[in-house]
């Protein structure tokens, strides 16, 4: 008989369920898709998994093929899912502070934005306190591999990952600072996940530059940026990277404590 999860023990049996069944969203969101493999995963019975898996099936939070007998992330969730306002409350509510912290000291905008397969989300924005100002607003969801905040994203998935991203799109030339060359975007991903950080001048908008850094311990890539004139910013650059760089890892540490609070199963391994 398999023992109880770390977390579960004393509770009643539907908070046992409620906790095994997010676990197993966890490893259907990670590919583990068999009742079996689950089970290992889990550290459940086959049975237990079997008996949570039709419950979740029911509800259409899963779905399951009828020819492999393998098990999917159903409909509800992506009706869930579909606004990343709400999806992302929680990483956007423990990075305000430190975006209003960001807005104080640089009177540029600051974005929090995040990624979904090749796709930029924009989640979340503060104005620049400048008449004159570049803005994310309007541009909730666009393609990515332009631009620092682009960057940053795409830097926090490995290398066989950027190679498929890579291969199925046509980067368009957008204005004379983009960066079409495949290879040259490669060495700079490798060198921003290296950092931590990028700077983009005018890539994505003639005349702006934009300071981007990686928010880690997320479930999916985060960037948090900091963007304006480049004739305003240039001049501060050094000091805007150590304290954009400060606050990623403010919010990386906060975020971190909710996914630490309990255990919860890697998203990959």
């Amino acid at each position: 008989m398999r023992n109880a999860r770390p977390g579960t023990e004393g509770h009643p049996p539907v908070v046992k369920s409620i906790y095994r069944a997010g676990n197993i969203l966890l490893c259907l969101s990670n590919g583990v898709n068999t009742v079996t493999d689950i089970a290992n995963r889990c550290q459940l019975s086959k049975s237990t998994v079997h008996r949570l898996l039709k419950a979740l099936e029911e509800s259409y939070i899963v779905s399951q093929d009828p020819l492999n007998h393998r098990y999917f992330i159903g409909p509800m969730i992506t009706r869930l899912s579909s606004r990343p306002q709400n999806t992302h409350e929680y990483l956007i509510t423990g990075a305000l502070e430190e975006m209003r912290r960001l807005s104080d000291v640089s009177e540029e905008t600051i974005t929090l934005s995040t990624m979904t397969g090749i796709q930029y989300v924009h989640l979340s924005e503060i104005q620049s306190k400048h008449d004159l100002r570049v803005t994310e607003k309007g541009r909730r969801i666009r393609p990515l591999f332009m631009g620092a905040t682009t960057k940053v994203l795409l830097s926090q998935l490995n290398d066989d990952k950027l190679r498929i991203a890579l291969k199925n799109v046509k980067i368009d030339r957008v204005t004379n600072h983009t960066v079409t060359d495949k290879e040259v975007l490669m060495a700079q991903l490798r060198e921003i996940r290296r950092q931590g950080y990028a700077v983009s001048r005018g890539e994505a908008v003639e005349g702006a530059l934009c300071i981007s850094a990686r928010v880690k311990d997320y479930v999916l890539p985060v960037a948090l940026s900091i963007v304006g004139p480049e004739s305003r910013l240039e001049s501060q650059v050094d000091v805007l990277i150590k304290e954009l760089s400060a606050s990623a890892d403010q919010i990386s540490r906060k975020i971190a404590g909710i996914f630490r609070a309990r255990e919860v199963l890697p998203l990959s391994g």
